[in-house]
């Protein structure tokens, strides 16, 4: 979810809890009271993108602003894993010495870093005409 706010912006929003607004799930207003059920709509939301054609990352971007402010939820180590993913990719610095001596938290992470930002690049190709 990250990535792509982080690559296409993170909305407006001035919510403050309590506050009342439409459940993407149910379809019918709620309150959300505190963090944690906000939290838990957004991995009710993600079970249900389970077998969606487009990524987490994608369906959450356009549905958690619905419901929630996406900055609620970023947290540094999320940060931190997309610089290091950039440093990477981009100066060509070899995460390990060998792929066993690999962090598999990183590899799993990078992943899907990786993946996030080819959805993205997909739905900015098919919003600009391309």
């Amino acid at each position: 979810m990250y990535v792509w706010f982080s690559s296409l912006g993170f909305p407006h929003t001035t919510l403050e809890f309590p506050y009342k607004r439409q459940s993407p799930i149910t379809k019918k207003n709620r309150d959300y009271c505190n963090s944690e059920e906000v939290e838990d709509e957004i991995m009710n939301l993600s079970d249900t993108f389970q077998d969606s054609k487009f990524t987490i990352g994608r369906n959450l971007y356009f549905h958690i602003p619905l419901f929630a402010n996406p900055k609620w939820f970023i947290e540094d180590e999320y940060i931190e894993l997309i610089k290091e993913f950039n440093y990477i990719k981009n100066y060509n610095i070899p995460m390990a010495k060998t792929l066993d001596d690999a962090d598999s938290y990183k590899i799993a992470n990078f992943d899907i870093i990786q993946k996030e930002i080819t959805a993205i690049q997909q739905y900015l190709g098919e919003t600009n005409g391309r």
